[in-house]
């Protein structure tokens, strides 16, 4: 292989220069060209992320980012490849059509000539641009390639690759909602005995994501398509007459609610200097409740599932049972929100404050799922990398980023619509002081007594006016992933804030946080202040 003729290839290619690919599509030795196109594409990528701060350029960080941007790289060359094949050689063919699957994927991989301009992604203010112009210039050089691979006209060529390529995403969301389904299922975490057990007994009351997601799709599908119907404006007071209505809420106006909060919530970030992937996308709807499982020697959330929305506390009280009887703690709770989907899922019963929170909150878990926190939040999801710390960090980061920025749309959009104002201050420190005891009791190995006086406690609170339904290990496992929150005794939370406070805007907050993979990152970055 001639390096000046692959450069010389690349350059053309870069300039959408049809020839090059009428060269490759005969020439049987450029295969290995083709593959190393599109791993230089990824390097760039991977490269130009890096020097941006997104990856730990030292360490297994940099080579595990790098592993995947590779991989996913060639994912997308193979699959993107197949569909235009599929959609090329069987819908869309004239009567000069003929290639095969093999020159094909040739062919498409010069078209991911463009892509080594990613590596440029680091310059401050228009790195965002660049990539958008390198993954334009892909799509473009990819009609090319297919105009002469498939001898199609432009108008059939560039339908047959933007179609291709809407298919790849579909894969990718499908593999991803696949990906959290498992997740939820614990199945990375626990013993095939124990797996067997507990999904025995939630088996006919699981929620299906994937069904949940297909729908969202469709519904998607179907609104773009409308779209094209009749300009409808759409007013901030849709959003007013939706949360406040009563005693139910109309659902014919979700679909408007929901893009009137995403334009809010785009438009608020940006004022911030906060921009990302993905766009900000939301699903109104029942959330399903989920049941959080905790050892009973430890406070840790080791196992989630996803359970239909409409349990009775019958049903919600017999699946707890059952499941304490395999020896864990169990809790069954009720979601706000799920940001490990496409649409983000928000509950559609709660309040307007409430419901903008967690709107936000969602697609702050997603854009940090493309940063080094995120990730590294993901692998302990799954149980590939267990970091504790690392969750609190992530939840902890969403649930401030969350209060700030739904604070500002309430005052702008909404001002008339006051926050309600609790006041659970004794609860705040009962559920601290209740945490810290039963720490104490489990470091000492006593389990039944920390389960008797968490009990003793409930009841207490109960008589208080305080309506806790059951107070355990679950309930602090899941409650205590925010250091904010009174359930917690993380020195996170303290951490957090005192970073905060000493960051000049709530970017540079974000930005610092977004790339740390461990707690020492952020007690370093605490110590650099005080240098």
């Amino acid at each position: 292989m001639q390096p000046s003729l692959l450069v010389n290839r690349m350059l053309r290619s870069i300039r959408f220069d049809a020839t090059v690919y009428q060269e490759v599509k005969g020439d049987t030795t450029a295969n290995w060209q083709a593959f190393l196109i599109v791993i230089l594409a990824g390097l760039a990528t991977g490269v130009g992320i890096g020097i941006a701060g997104f990856f730990k350029m030292a360490g297994a960080w940099s080579v595990l980012g790098m592993v995947m941007i590779l991989i996913a790289s060639l994912i997308t060359w193979f699959t993107w490849s197949f569909f235009i094949y599929l959609i090329g050689t069987k819908i869309f063919k004239c009567a000069g059509t003929s290639v095969t699957l093999g020159t094909l994927v040739r062919t498409i991989g010069f078209s991911f000539s463009p892509g080594v301009l990613a590596v440029f992604v680091f310059v401050p203010a228009v790195g965002g641009f660049i990539w958008f112009v390198a993954f334009i210039g892909i799509l473009v050089a990819g009609i090319v390639a297919v105009r002469h691979a498939l001898n199609l006209p432009v108008a059939r060529s560039t339908v047959t690759c933007l179609t291709s390529w809407f298919a790849c995403v579909i894969i990718f969301v499908v593999a991803i909602t696949s990906s959290s389904v498992r997740l939820l299922n614990g199945g990375w975490t626990l013993g095939s005995g124990f797996d067997s057990n507990l999904n025995s007994i939630v088996k006919p009351y699981r929620f299906s994501l994937g069904a949940w997601e297909a729908a969202a799709i469709r519904d998607e599908l179907g609104q773009w398509l409308r779209s094209g119907d009749g300009n409808v404006e759409v007013t901030d007071d849709v959003f007013t007459e939706y949360i406040t209505a009563s005693p139910e809420r109309n659902v014919s106006l979700e679909s408007q609610v929901e893009k009137i909060l995403g334009r809010q919530i785009e438009e608020t970030l940006n004022a911030q200097d906060i921009y990302g992937f993905p766009p900000v996308n939301l699903n109104l709807g029942a959330l399903p409740r989920l049941l959080v499982v905790s050892p009973r020697d430890k406070i840790e959330s080791i196992r989630e599932i996803m359970l239909l929305p409409g349990l009775s506390l019958r049903e919600i009280e017999e699946i707890e049972a059952r499941a304490d009887e395999l020896g864990v703690s169990s809790l069954i709770v009720r979601l706000g929100g799920f940001g490990g989907v496409y649409p983000s899922f928000v509950s559609n019963s709660e309040d307007l404050h409430s419901t903008i929170n967690t709107a936000v909150e969602e697609w702050v878990h997603q854009y940090l799922a493309f940063k080094p926190l995120g990730f590294r939040y993901v692998l302990d999801l799954i149980g590939v990398a267990r970091n504790y710390e690392i969750a609190t960090i992530n939840e902890t980061v969403a649930s401030m980023v969350s209060e700030e920025i739904s604070a500002i749309i309430a005052d702008r959009y909404y001002p008339e619509h006051e926050k309600p104002v609790t006041d659970a201050t004794d609860l705040d420190r009962e559920l601290r002081l209740i945490r810290q005891a039963v720490d104490d009791y489990l470091s000492r190995g006593e389990i039944e007594a920390a389960e008797k006086f968490m009990e003793e406690k409930r009841q207490s609170l109960e008589s208080k006016g305080y309506h806790i339904r059951k107070l355990n290990q679950a309930y602090f496992a899941w409650y205590g992933t925010y250091a904010d929150e009174p359930s917690s005794v993380s020195p996170i939370g303290v951490e957090l804030r005192r970073l905060r406070g000493e960051s000049s805007s709530l970017k540079g907050f974000l930005d610092s946080v977004s790339v740390m993979t461990s707690r020492q990152d952020l007690v370093d970055t605490l110590e650099s202040l005080n240098q």
